[in-house]
């Protein structure tokens, strides 16, 4: 159960804010095709017999823009799709907007014998603005774009025209790459806003409020058959605190989730959900799940040797695989729950202390574990 890529969130993100431009400038560019059909049926005289080569050119591009507003349409409720979907959609229509406006603008030059590339360069300042892709993505394909451009301008038009021409598209990629940086960083910056709030600012682990929101996904539909959760709770850490001090305390949680991590590493999630209490969350089967869990005693044993400081923990698994159908996480949770609870019991009775209350009030396991 890892968390999405950092780079994927930002690029979900660029996809979220890139939406409405990408709309915006998409159908205006259907519109103005509908007009210039329009415009061909009221002056058809004005494009005597070259009438049909410009309707297929506004056909085209209006099948074109028409394709882009469906598939927007059809993964707009689904971000990670819609990102994905974009990703492709987004880079392919530039580049069929570029090639419509070098084939139209090459077309005018057949009938006309001049070269003027206003209609290139409009298209040239809607890509970045309307299409989000990668700025090197973006170069390759403007660069290739523009060198077509230059390559009909050269021979057709005066020397001034051409480096007019050729500034336009080097100030053009420049601009279009920096817009496109500039939008990355501010991506990063509300990706990295957003993972701070989500993130336990002494463990480093994921915070309560992720974990609420991970058990809300799990509520919504059956749990997954290679499920398991282990609840993690350290022991003395209240004495820890009355007798050598909160800092001690604190370093003893940060063992903790150090030990977690040690443990599960990439096969899971590590939740601190209170003071000395955290949740795991793995995709595993039940061997491998007590083998996690076997493996902290050796990894809070190796810890208290190497900072000098008595670190032991309770812990409970469980699997979904030991759940009755129509079961849910909450029952999962409390049976780990009841699990840790009743070894935290164990080890105070081992060592002497009246932890009976303690245990009292903690969950018992549902039916289902019985």
């Amino acid at each position: 159960m890892k968390t999405t890529d950092k780079n994927e969130q930002i690029q979900i993100s660029l996809c979220r804010s890139s939406r409405g431009v990408s709309m915006t400038a998409t159908l205006i560019v259907a519109v103005l095709e509908l007009f210039m059909l329009g415009y061909t049926i009221i002056n058809s005289e004005f494009f005597g017999a070259y009438i049909w080569r410009y309707r297929s050119f506004y056909i085209f591009l209006l099948a074109v823009a028409l394709a882009y507003i469906a598939a927007w349409l059809y993964v707009r409720k689904d971000i990670e799709r819609r990102h994905r979907v974009m990703s492709v959609a987004n880079p392919l229509c530039a580049i069929l907007f570029y090639a419509w406006s070098l084939v139209i603008t090459y077309s005018d030059y057949t009938v006309v014998g001049v070269v003027d590339p206003t209609v290139f360069m409009t298209f040239s300042m809607i890509a970045p603005l309307g299409f989000y892709m990668s700025p090197m993505l973006y170069g390759i394909i403007v660069g290739a774009a523009d060198a077509l451009m230059i390559s009909l301008i050269l021979g057709t038009n005066s020397i001034g025209a051409i480096i007019n021409s050729s500034i336009f598209f080097i100030f053009q990629i420049v601009l279009g790459i920096n817009y496109l940086r500039m939008k990355i960083n501010a991506a990063m910056r509300i990706v990295e806003e957003q993972e701070n709030a989500l993130i336990d600012v002494l463990t480093d682990c994921l915070n309560r409020r992720a974990y609420e929101a991970e058990i809300d996904k799990l509520k919504e539909g059956a749990l997954p058959e290679d499920l398991a959760y282990i609840a993690v709770d350290l022991n003395g850490l209240k004495e820890a605190n009355d007798t050598r001090g909160h800092e001690i305390g604190d370093r003893l949680i940060v063992g903790t989730a150090r030990c977690i991590e040690k443990s599960v590493g990439d096969k899971g999630q590590a939740f601190r959900i209170g003071g000395d209490e955290f949740a795991v969350l793995i995709k595993a089967n039940q061997t491998d799940t007590e083998a996690i869990c076997a493996s902290f005693n050796a990894n809070t044993e190796e810890w208290s040797k190497e900072n000098g400081l008595p670190l032991s923990i309770s812990y409970g698994c469980a699997c979904s695989s030991e759940l009755e159908t129509g079961n849910t996480i909450i029952d999962l949770a409390r049976m780990a729950d009841g699990r840790m609870y009743q070894q935290k019991a164990d080890h105070y009775q081992r060592f002497g202390k009246d932890r009976r209350k303690y245990f009292s009030d903690a969950p018992t396991e549902p039916d289902s574990a019985n």
